[in-house]
C-alpha cells in the first residue's frame, strides 16, 4: 500500500472505525490505539481484493477480542465520548448534537450484544447486511430482523429515559 493510498483510506475510515471501537470498549484512548493498530495493520498487511472496509471492522475487532483476552475483563456499560465531527457551527448546536448524541451511544449499550453489534455495523461502519452476517455468522435476513429489533428496543430505551425532550 502507497503512502497516498493509506492517507485517503485513513481519512474515509477513521470517523467510522474510531466510532465502531467506541461501541465495542467505551474508553476512548483504548478506541484510538485499537484504530491506530487497524490502520497499522492495514499499512503492512492488506492485499487489494474484497471489501477494505469490511476487512478493517474485522481487524479492529479482532483487535479488541486480543485486548480483552490480554485484559481478562469486559466494559459493557461506558460512558462514550464522542469527537466533533462537524464543521464551524453555533456553539449551541454542537453542544446540543454532542449530547443527542451521546444520549444515542448510551442508549445503544444498553441494548443486547447481538443488537448493539448489528446497530454499529450498520450505522457506523456502514457495511452491507452481507458483510454483516459473515461477520456475526447468521444470514443477511436474521441482519435484518436484528436490525430491525433493535431499533424498535432503542426507540423504546430512548421514550422510556425521555431523552431528548
Amino acid at each position: 500500500m502507497k503512502n497516498k493510498d493509506f492517507e485517503e483510506i485513513y481519512k474515509k475510515y477513521h470517523k467510522n472505525l474510531l466510532v465502531y471501537a467506541l461501541s465495542l470498549c467505551g474508553d476512548y484512548q483504548l478506541a484510538q490505539s485499537l484504530v491506530q493498530a487497524t490502520f497499522t495493520k492495514a499499512y503492512l498487511s492488506y492485499r487489494e481484493g474484497g471489501s477494505l472496509k469490511f476487512w478493517l471492522s474485522k481487524v479492529l475487532k479482532n483487535e479488541f477480542i486480543n485486548h480483552i483476552r490480554s485484559k481478562s475483563r469486559y466494559v459493557d456499560d461506558p460512558e462514550i465520548i464522542f469527537q466533533r465531527l462537524s464543521g464551524p457551527d453555533n456553539p449551541l448546536d454542537l453542544l446540543i448534537k454532542e449530547e443527542t448524541m451521546r444520549e444515542v451511544a448510551h442508549a445503544i449499550t444498553l441494548l443486547p450484544k447481538r443488537y448493539r453489534l448489528v446497530l454499529m455495523y450498520s450505522i457506523y461502519m456502514q457495511l452491507k447486511d452481507e458483510e454483516i452476517a459473515d461477520i456475526m455468522a447468521t444470514s443477511p435476513s436474521n441482519v435484518r430482523k436484528i436490525r430491525s429489533r433493535a431499533r424498535q428496543r432503542l426507540k423504546q430505551i430512548i421514550i422510556e429515559r425521555k431523552w431528548g425532550d
